[in-house]
């Protein structure tokens, strides 16, 4: 399943947020949270998963703020409203109703906006499953990109309406530092879709790395203890902050570099 909920004992880091809107070349305006914790910092874009902005992503852009850099989540579901209830039944039929191709186009935009606030000459992406699928596509058709990519979907389900570019089918394409994660378990996926992508990624693209980890499932970083390295799904998250800075930059930020 997707992630809502903050990682069981952890806390959402103490650091400064803001709501913004980000101007989309439809005319539309899309709602955000930008975290800064230090002013022209290197920028990061989060894309969630089907279940949208939630505590758990919000705890995440906190956690990227605390590693040095400045931080956008956008409500990709700005124009389909709320969930009107919990569970994956609801959360399925909206994404059902999401136009995805217009939505690669939003999260392009949004990177778009973070460049011109960030001192670096590149953005990071961090997506998961549907934003791992997205951010996969963004680092296929645009340079510039730092990616981190979990459980993307190399071949989208068919029932996508207006479905992006398959990341499989512009995996020659793929550009700029690339990190890839897949649970061993996915059934959502199928462990034959990602080996097809992992080996064409590999050949295309020596900046590609990737790890499909033994005995985990889809959504592995949800119940993660990111802080534990001997966590196997945890350890990813310090290797996904490791492969921004390595690109990026970043220095962790103190209380005195916050951004008001």
């Amino acid at each position: 399943m997707c992630h809502s909920d903050i990682p069981p004992g952890q806390s959402t880091p103490d650091v400064e947020r803001r709501e913004v809107g980000i101007p989309l070349p439809t005319g539309e305006v899309m709602p955000a949270l930008h975290v800064v914790t230090t002013q022209g910092a290197p920028a990061v874009l989060i894309i969630a998963d089907m279940l949208g902005r939630s505590p758990f992503y919000e705890h995440l852009a906190g956690l990227v703020a605390t590693a040095g850099f400045q931080v956008l989540l956008p409500d990709v579901f700005f124009r389909q409203g709320p969930l009107p209830e919990t569970g994956a039944e609801a959360a399925i039929a909206r994404r059902a109703k999401l136009d995805e191709k217009r939505s690669v186009e939003d999260m392009r935009a949004a990177v778009g906006w973070l460049g011109e606030r960030s001192a670096g000459t590149a953005v990071g992406t961090i997506g998961f499953c549907m934003g791992g699928t997205f951010a996969l596509d963004l680092a296929s058709t645009q340079g510039d990109l730092v990616t981190v990519a979990y459980y993307g979907f190399p071949e989208p389900p068919e029932w996508v309406v207006s479905p992006p570019p398959r990341p499989i089918d512009i995996v020659d394409s793929l550009r700029g530092p690339v990190l890839a994660f897949w649970g061993e378990q996915d059934a959502t996926m199928g462990p034959s879709s990602v080996e097809r992508y992992t080996e064409r990624a590999s050949a295309a693209n020596p900046r590609f790395e990737y790890a499909v980890l033994p005995g985990l499932g889809h959504g592995f970083l949800g119940s993660a203890d990111l802080g534990d390295p001997s966590d196997a799904g945890g350890a990813t998250w310090a290797r996904s902050v490791t492969h921004l800075r390595d690109h990026l930059g970043g220095t962790p930020a103190g209380p005195g570099d916050r951004h008001n």
